[in-house]
């Protein structure tokens, strides 16, 4: 459970809903918990619009179980996304870990560079993320890459998991979200190697 669920600190600049605060949130908190072992602040802090929470949460979940990437490329998008949140890095830095990404290119990601020695998919995944986000455009040499690598769909994917990124990031920061014990960071790690079936874990 997190701390809405648990009375256990704020989860944000917000006062914090509850399960009891109406009969929308509860369903929606039971949906979250069921999913990922636990609700994080991020989610908590949207509770008081459980119907912009549903939504907003069915762009992440497409994007983190429903495109066509590698756990490793999802990560890395999300990661270069989120390498200046310091939330979304306590939450994705160990799940790039687990997906393959290694210690010395989450280094690069960090300092905002394309990890060097990558497959030619990966960095220019990477190439492109960086660019997209940066809110300069995409150079023609990054999107050649991309096409060579990438269908249509996937780079599709790969822009969308990064614009959620940006808006959780938007969010996080704005809303002052608070950063989560070690304990409930690693409920969401281990439920991350549970199976799944659409919504739920199996």
């Amino acid at each position: 459970m997190s701390a809405a669920w648990t009375g256990a600190g704020r989860a944000s600049k917000l006062p914090d809903p509850t399960p009891d605060s109406s009969p929308e949130v509860q369903q929606v908190f039971a949906r979250v918990a069921e999913s990922r072992g636990c609700v994080s602040n991020l989610l908590t802090s949207l509770g008081h619009a459980p119907e912009a929470r549903v939504r907003f949460s069915s762009v992440g979940h497409y994007g983190r179980y429903g495109t066509e990437l590698s756990e490793r490329q999802r990560e890395l998008v999300i990661c270069i996304v989120g390498r200046g949140v310091p939330y979304a890095w306590a939450h994705h830095a160990p799940l790039a870990l687990d997906a393959g990404i290694t210690e010395a290119e989450l280094g690069a990601i960090k300092a905002g560079r394309t990890p060097e020695g990558m497959s030619a998919a990966d960095a220019a995944l990477c190439e492109f993320t960086f660019a997209m986000t940066g809110f300069g455009g995409t150079p023609d040499s990054t999107w050649q890459a991309v096409q060579q690598s990438f269908t249509p769909l996937q780079a599709t994917d790969i822009a969308v998991l990064a614009a959620y990124y940006v808006a959780a990031g938007a969010l996080i920061m704005g809303l002052g979200v608070k950063g989560e014990p070690p304990e409930i960071l690693a409920i969401e790690r281990a439920g991350q190697k549970r199976p799944r079936i659409g919504d739920r874990v199996v």
